[in-house]
């Protein structure tokens, strides 16, 4: 057995088997799993999707495995439910366009969800109308910048 590492000497996984074929790996444990999900969302350096999460820990979590993570990241207000459902670090909701959706999915924290979209979504009267304000707004603000 071998314990692979990252580059600043931080233990990723440990390969249980590896040969030319197959590479067998140590799942993570919840703790390694939420870092794993930080890792994912500063790497992408946005917001991600839900299924941009499933995609990159194929193999590694099972679906409510995430969701026990994710809703953990969220109570301790490290990682941010965006209004479009999309899952950010904190901070990252000041500056984020948010993205049009067919269809928005019910909040995985809907308490922390509330706090902090209740207000534009109230006032706007639904989620899809906050979102197409929001969206309007940051752009307006990016072209300003620019």
């Amino acid at each position: 057995m071998s314990v692979k590492t990252t580059g600043s000497g931080k233990r990723k996984l440990e390969v249980v088997y590896e040969d030319d074929d197959v590479l067998v790996i140590r799942a993570p444990d919840d703790e390694e799993l939420e870092r794993m999900v930080i890792d994912i969302i500063r790497r992408k350096g946005r917001p991600v999707t839900w299924r941009e999460l499933r995609k990159e820990l194929s193999g590694l979590a099972g679906e409510d495995r995430l969701r026990k993570v994710l809703v953990r990241l969220i109570e301790r207000d490290v990682v941010v439910e965006m209004i479009d459902g999309t899952f950010g670090l904190r901070g990252m909701e000041s500056t984020y366009v948010p993205r049009r959706i067919k269809k928005r999915v019910r909040p995985l924290v809907p308490t922390k969800f509330r706090e902090r979209w209740g207000a534009i979504v109230g006032s706007r009267g639904s989620i899809a109308a906050a979102i197409q304000y929001l969206r309007e707004l940051r752009l307006r603000e990016k072209r300003a910048v620019n």
